[in-house]
């Protein structure tokens, strides 16, 4: 087997958004590992050294954005991109995510398109 290119957390509460790129990821050569809610992706975040978080921002539970400000200052002090989707329209404050180093994804979005930019962050 291949050696891993990574590893890749995904925060989202859409099983089909998850199981799709769960598998594109895999494909790519990278380890996945998956969460339902930002609650859930706290308690596993403890445990794992990802080198690139993907989270939704619409979730149950804890959003997306709440979830980022709590990961924010280990994702900074330990160099780890992370890559925030959302179906929802540009708003102002995604301007205040990108200044604290996220990177805003719109949804719907090609899969590979995704793939490129993680490839491109994690070199």
């Amino acid at each position: 087997m291949s050696q891993s290119k990574g590893i890749i957390f995904i925060m989202d509460d859409d099983l089909a958004l998850q199981t799709v790129l769960e598998y594109a990821l895999r494909n790519a050569g990278y380890e996945v590992v998956l969460a339902r809610d930002g609650q859930e992706g706290l308690r596993l975040f403890e445990t794992l050294s990802p080198n690139l978080v993907i989270s939704d921002i619409m979730m149950p539970n804890m959003d997306g954005v709440e979830t980022f400000q709590h990961l924010k200052e280990r994702l900074q002090s330990d160099g780890i991109p992370i890559i925030i989707m959302t179906a929802l329209n540009r708003k102002p404050w995604f301007a205040d995510l990108e200044a604290e180093g996220a990177v805003i994804l719109q949804k719907p979005f090609e899969v590979e398109r995704l793939i490129d930019m993680i490839g491109t962050m994690l070199t």
